[in-house]
């Protein structure tokens, strides 16, 4: 949901934000700027107190505010962030654009419905009006002031709603691809059947071209199987895939341009069919070329599993992150987030080589599959670094896990080729969710401890505190 707002007079509503944002600064004077400044920063706690206030007082706000933490720092980060933007500092207009937006990917990460965010802007406006009220008794300059706040407000509501809606569509396809993924969803057919029907429709035109030499209309592709296919269910199957465009190119200049000089009705001078058919033929390959990295780039979410040792994928974890908050806060458990880094790999590639480091990675993901329960989720989170989700853990088995997983890894062997061995150890971090709605906040608790883990000498565990 957007706030519509009106720009300044003489800004155009299709300049990029930053520009919006600083004709709407350079539009106030410098003493509405200066009340607005004051009044902020004066009465930031007191907004940020009623903000939560009502917001809290919302039956469906409680299940994303009512954590202790939560509300303890969101209080204080918001009397900050209205400082920031009703700062009269115009040469951070970049860095204040940047964080609507990311306050904007927040909400859509912890899914807070985004009415309930235009419900506490709503409340600011109107609180923020009351206090300029009783600041000013210009009533020009509180006028003038009032509709700055406003206007402000709208903007920086209006970018948050734009990052929450792109980010929330974003989670959305994910979640679906791993819907598709559990569900065992096989792309690789599919790929191979549009290849065929591409080829056939190649061989059609060709029979079509050696049957008369001025052959008359020659079948479209966006007609031919593939084209229905491509404009009725690829677009929605790759939504947002930068290959789509390319390949409707591709298709137009076939069917609009191509086509035409080869049946005879549009032949230019120095355009020759064999000549033609080269470039149908270049158009083609390209087609498929485009068309290959389009399912490649499918196929990589469809799998789900890193090519290497086999995992997860880590583009799930937002999807099963959300599914285990949702579960926690429903049945009144605890999950725990075990992050787990191989000490000195870097090393291990530089003076073993990269397919020995590969070598230890793929024994890493098995020792590890192998030492957690069935329910379990194991992720590779990047690198040298495999994050485990233990569903349903209390935080001392949590950590009894996560000790026992680190010690395996220091008795075990690891071969790397030609009957070697190495000996290879693990720093680990362990967080338990807390409440916090944001899983981010505990993948970020877990990479805290890893660090310390690592800080401590390596080659243990460490529990988030």
């Amino acid at each position: 949901m957007q706030y519509s707002s009106q720009a300044p007079e003489g800004t155009p509503h299709h300049h990029a934000p930053e520009e919006e944002w600083q004709a709407l600064v350079d539009s106030a004077t410098p003493a509405c700027r200066q009340l607005v400044a004051e009044v902020a920063d004066r009465h930031a706690e007191a907004l940020s107190d009623r903000f939560y206030a009502v917001m809290m007082a919302h039956p469906r706000a409680s299940a994303f505010l009512a954590h202790d933490v939560v509300h303890e720092r969101l209080r204080a980060s918001m009397a900050r962030w209205i400082r920031e933007i009703y700062g009269d500092r115009p040469s951070e207009v970049a860095t204040l654009v940047a964080h609507q937006r990311h306050v904007g990917e927040v909400h859509a990460r912890i899914q807070l419905p985004i009415h309930l965010v235009a419900r506490g802007a709503r409340t600011l406006k109107r609180t923020l009006v009351e206090h300029l009220t009783a600041a000013c008794g210009d009533p020009v300059l509180r006028q003038e002031a009032e509709r700055y706040a406003g206007l402000l407000m709208d903007l920086a509501q209006e970018l948050m709603s734009e990052a929450y809606m792109r980010n929330t569509q974003r989670g959305a396809r994910t979640d679906e691809a791993y819907r598709l993924f559990s569900l065992g969803q096989n792309m690789s057919v599919e790929r191979e059947r549009q290849r065929s029907v591409l080829l056939e429709w190649g061989q059609e035109l060709l029979f079509a071209l050696h049957r008369s030499p001025t052959p008359g209309a020659l079948p479209r592709l966006a007609h031919s199987e593939f084209g229905l296919w491509f404009n009725h269910k690829a677009a929605a199957m790759f939504e947002g895939a930068p290959e789509l465009d390319s390949i409707t190119e591709i298709i137009e200049r076939v069917d609009d341009t191509l086509l035409p000089q080869l049946s005879g009705h549009d032949q230019q001078v120095g355009h020759p069919i064999p000549q033609l058919i080269m470039t149908l033929q270049t158009e083609l390959d390209n087609l498929k070329f485009q068309l290959n990295t389009l399912f490649e780039r499918q196929l990589e979410v469809e799998n789900g599993r890193d090519t290497l040792t086999r995992l997860l994928n880590r583009r799930f974890l937002p999807s099963v992150m959300s599914r285990e908050i949702k579960l926690a806060n429903e049945r009144h458990t605890q999950f725990a987030l075990l992050l787990i880094d191989v000490d000195h790999f870097k090393r291990i590639n530089d003076e073993e080589g990269h397919d020995a480091g590969d070598m230890v990675l793929q024994q890493a993901a098995m020792l590890v599959l192998n030492s957690v329960r069935n329910g379990d989720f194991v992720f590779r989170y990047g690198g040298e670094e495999l994050l485990v989700m233990l569903v349903e853990v209390t935080p001392p088995v949590a950590q009894r896990i996560a000790q026992d997983l680190c010690e395996r890894f220091a008795a075990a062997d690891f071969l790397v080729g030609q009957g070697r061995k190495l000996h290879v150890t693990v720093s680990v971090g362990v967080a338990v969710y807390d409440g916090h709605p944001d899983f981010q906040h505990l993948i970020n608790r877990a990479d805290q401890a890893m660090y310390e883990a690592k800080q401590g000498g390596r080659n243990q565990v460490c529990l988030a505190r």
